[in-house]
C-alpha cells in the first residue's frame, strides 16, 4: 500500500516550524525528528508525487505544492491547523495552477525549483538540537536575522552571512523597509521597487568614474567607510548600498510623489529629484544632475518608464487645462491675473465708436462685450475694481 493511502495521525513528535520555511524543509525536519529511516518517506505520506523524482537532495532549491487531500494530510500529520501552517509556510498560502493536482481524492504533490530558495540564520541553527538543515524562502524571510544581527540574503554570488553587529545604520534601513510594505497597499510593489532602486544606487556605486566628482563625492566617500565596517572587504554591494536604496525606495513607494512624477511636465520634476537629494543628504549640485544631465541615469529611466504609463492621462489633464486653465474644484492650482484680469486691456482700447456703429447701447450689449467691465471666472466687476451686479 501507498504511504499516502495509509490513515494519517499526528506525529509523537512535532516540531515548529520557522517563518518563511519551505515545506520540504519543514517535513524533513519532522521526519528526522521522529527518527525516520529516509525523510522522503514522510513526504510521500503527504502525497504522492506526480512528476519529479523525490530524493533527500531536493531540499537545497525546491519546494512543493499539495493539492486539497494532501494538505489535510500535512495539517493531520503535524498536529497543526491549516490556517496556521499557511502564515508560516508561504508556499501553502500561494496560489499554484497546476491541472494534474485536480483530484479531489487522491493526495498528490508536485515539486518546483525556485532559485530564491536559501538558508537560514547559521546561528539560529546552531540553537536548535542535530542542527538541521533549514531552507527558506527568501521574500518570506527577512533579510537579516533580528536577534543575532546578520545579513542571511544569500545568493550564489555571495554565500557567506555577514555580521552586522558593528553597522546599526545598515540593520535600521532593513528596519524601515520592514515597515514599508505594511503601510502600504501592495507589499509586492514596495519588494520590486526597492530591487528596483538597490539596481540604481548600485549602478552609482560601480560607475563612480563615470561622473563628476563634485557630485557623487559624498555618496562614495559614505560607502567607503560603511565597507571598513564590514567583515569582509568583498561583501555584497546590495548590502553596501541599502540604506540609500531603502531611501530612495520610500519615495518610489509614495503615492504623492508617484503622482507628480506621472502627472507633472517635464519642466516641473525637478522637485521630485531635490527630494530625492534630500533624503540622500546630498547638496543642490546632485538634484541638478539628475534633473538636467544628457546621460540617461538609471533613476531618469525608472521616471521615464512611470510616465509612459501615464502619458494619455497626462495629455488630457494638459489638455482640460488649456480649455479650461482654473478649476477651483482642483486644489494645487491658483487663479493668475489673466483669470481675474483677462479681457481688460482688449476692453480699454476697444473705441467707443464700435458699440455705436453697432447701434446698440453698452447696457444692451451681452456682458463680456461691455466697456469697461472685467470678466473672469469669479464673477465680474468694473475697471476701477467696484465689484459688479
Amino acid at each position: 500500500m501507498r504511504l499516502s493511502r495509509r490513515p494519517a495521525q499526528p506525529l509523537p513528535v512535532q516540531v515548529r516550524p520557522v517563518g518563511g520555511e519551505t515545506v520540504v524543509s519543514y517535513v524533513f525536519r519532522l521526519a528526522d525528528a521522529n527518527s525516520f529511516t529516509r525523510p522522503t518517506m514522510l513526504l510521500r505520506a503527504v502525497g504522492e508525487p506526480i512528476a519529479t523524482n523525490i530524493h533527500a537532495g531536493i531540499i537545497e532549491h525546491h519546494d512543493i505544492t499539495l493539492n486539497a487531500p494532501a494538505l489535510a494530510r500535512l495539517a493531520a500529520l503535524t498536529g497543526r491547523p491549516l490556517a496556521s501552517l499557511a502564515i508560516t509556510l508561504p508556499s501553502l498560502g500561494t496560489a499554484r495552477v497546476d491541472r494534474r493536482l485536480a483530484s479531489t481524492t487522491e493526495p498528490l504533490i508536485n515539486a518546483f525549483s525556485s532559485s530564491a530558495i536559501r538558508g537560514h540564520c547559521q546561528q539560529c541553527i546552531a540553537r536548535i538540537p542535530d542542527q538541521p538543515d533549514i531552507r527558506v524562502h527568501r521574500q518570506s524571510a527577512p533579510a537579516i536575522c533580528p536577534r543575532h544581527h546578520r545579513w542571511v540574503d544569500t545568493t550564489r554570488q555571495h554565500p557567506h552571512q555577514l555580521d552586522l553587529a558593528n553597522n546599526i545604520e545598515i540593520i535600521t534601513a532593513h528596519r524601515r523597509f520592514q515597515r514599508l510594505p505594511s503601510t502600504r497597499d501592495d507589499p509586492t510593489r514596495a519588494r520590486q521597487q526597492l530591487c528596483r532602486t538597490t539596481e540604481i544606487v548600485t549602478h552609482w556605486h560601480h560607475h563612480r568614474h563615470r561622473f563628476a566628482d563634485s557630485i557623487f563625492t559624498q555618496l562614495h566617500a559614505r560607502w567607503d567607510t560603511r565597507a571598513r565596517t564590514l567583515p569582509t572587504p568583498g561583501s555584497a554591494t546590495p548590502l553596501l548600498v541599502l540604506p540609500e536604496a531603502v531611501a530612495l525606495a520610500e519615495i518610489l513607494c509614495d503615492p504623492r510623489w508617484l503622482r507628480h512624477v506621472a502627472m507633472a511636465d517635464h519642466d516641473d520634476l525637478l522637485p521630485f529629484y531635490q527630494q530625492v537629494a534630500q533624503r540622500l543628504g546630498q547638496p543642490t549640485q546632485f538634484s541638478d544632475h539628475l534633473a538636467y544631465t544628457h546621460q540617461i541615469d538609471p533613476l531618469q529611466s525608472w521616471v521615464i518608464e512611470h510616465r509612459k504609463q501615464f502619458r494619455t492621462l497626462r495629455n488630457r489633464h494638459r489638455l482640460l487645462r488649456a480649455r479650461n486653465p482654473y478649476n477651483p474644484r482642483f486644489p494645487n492650482t491658483n487663479p493668475t491675473a489673466r483669470h481675474i484680469f483677462g479681457d481688460t486691456q482688449r476692453l480699454l482700447r476697444t473705441p467707443e465708436s464700435t458699440w455705436r456703429d453697432a447701434g446698440k447701447e453698452p447696457s444692451a450689449l451681452p456682458l463680456r462685450t461691455r466697456p469697461g467691465t472685467l470678466v473672469g471666472r469669479f464673477g465680474h466687476s468694473d475697471v476701477s475694481g467696484a465689484p459688479g451686479g
